[in-house]
């Protein structure tokens, strides 16, 4: 059975009813997926519902306007927690919307750039021409590692290729804790040092295709907008070697494994 679709249009934004509470939302992939399907990438949700359980501590990097946070924090529940970053101030204020609409006290929302370099502007080619921050806004940087964290379970980095940067930043708090790490991956030349880092954790590594659209979506639409194109975020999952190991994914095996 469809859900009830309820959506208002505001220029451009809308607010609409999804799969995980009343959103605001607007934008080519993200927002067209909300308005289309009261969902987003809910293959990666599928990751955090088989590695997030409730009263958990999860970091999210890159939390845009909470399409994932959303989720997160309800996997959580109210005696877990959730620390989301956002970089972007107009994408951050949307964030926060998105939270106070639904009433999650569990996340703490971070308007700020996290990076272990703090020496290097978001201007640098380090970062790439379009760093997400603000052309009017000064942009915060901020470190994992300067939290105060009694435990860490799970953390969940999607930052446009400078994943490594966002993990090195907590590199203290993940080897204390060993939380499983979900990221995106999708630069090659960037990947053989993402990959070495991580293994040279104790990790076990795996590809994890996440196609954005799913035939059984919120909205029970069969249409899938991306069609004839098949748009995937191209997510790597980290698991402990004594934590349960996903099944049907394709293990790393070398720091030059790419997607097939």
């Amino acid at each position: 059975m469809n859900a009830v679709v309820n959506k208002v249009n505001l220029g451009t934004m809308m607010l609409g009813s999804t799969k995980y509470g009343h959103m605001l939302y607007g934008g080519p992939y993200i927002g067209k997926c909300l308005e289309l399907y009261g969902e987003y990438s809910e293959s990666e949700v599928s990751v955090l519902k088989a590695y997030v359980k409730r009263g958990d501590y999860a970091i999210e990097v890159g939390a845009n306007i909470g399409s994932l946070t959303l989720p997160l924090a309800r996997l959580v529940g109210e005696d877990g927690r959730v620390i989301a970053f956002e970089s972007h101030p107009h994408t951050f204020n949307m964030l926060c919307g998105n939270l106070a609409m639904n009433e999650l006290k569990n996340v703490k929302p971070i308007n700020a750039f996290v990076a272990h370099d703090f020496s290097v502007s978001t201007s640098s080619p380090q970062w790439g021409e379009f760093a997400f921050v603000s052309d009017i806004w000064e942009t915060a940087f901020y470190q994992i590692d300067q939290m105060n964290l009694h435990r860490l379970d799970f953390i969940k980095v999607d930052v446009d290729g400078n994943e490594l940067e966002v993990l090195k930043s907590g590199q203290r708090i993940i080897q204390e804790f060993k939380p499983t790490i979900y990221f995106e991956n999708d630069l090659q030349d960037k990947s053989p040092a993402l990959f070495a880092w991580i293994l040279n954790l104790g990790y076990r590594l795996y590809f994890h295709l996440a196609p954005i659209f799913a035939p059984n979506n919120h909205y029970g639409n069969p249409e899938n907008a991306w069609a004839p194109r098949v748009v995937n975020s191209l997510m790597m999952l980290a698991v402990q070697p004594d934590r349960p190991q996903p099944q049907g994914l394709r293990e790393v095996t070398s720091i030059n494994d790419w997607w097939e």
